[in-house]
């Protein structure tokens, strides 16, 4: 556990900031890609039919970067929970935080 709790709780409640923002990022690309799927019902020609592709590619981009996001979370909770601060390690995170 580190020496300071301080530095765990910020560190944790940055883990579940980043979570709740990469839940946020994959619901709001959910309801565009919902949303250009639908448009593609009603629109045809070359020019929207490359938006409407373009932005249904992106989706894999966008659960990449959600799967990386949740990756660096899952990281900050195992680090906050296990690892072992040094004195200097700890100050500095203090000095970071403000207190």
């Amino acid at each position: 556990m580190p020496k300071i709790l301080a530095v765990t709780d910020e560190m944790m409640a940055r883990a579940s900031s980043i979570g709740n923002g990469s839940s946020e990022i994959r619901d709001s690309q959910s309801r565009v890609t919902k949303i250009f799927q639908e448009m593609g019902r009603n629109f045809s020609g070359p020019i929207p039919s490359l938006i409407i592709e373009k932005m249904i590619a992106m989706e894999g981009t966008y659960q990449g970067m959600n799967e990386n996001l949740n990756q660096y979370k899952t990281f900050l909770e195992d680090t906050a929970k296990n690892y072992e601060w040094s004195d200097g390690e700890a100050s500095r995170w203090m000095q970071a935080l403000n207190r």
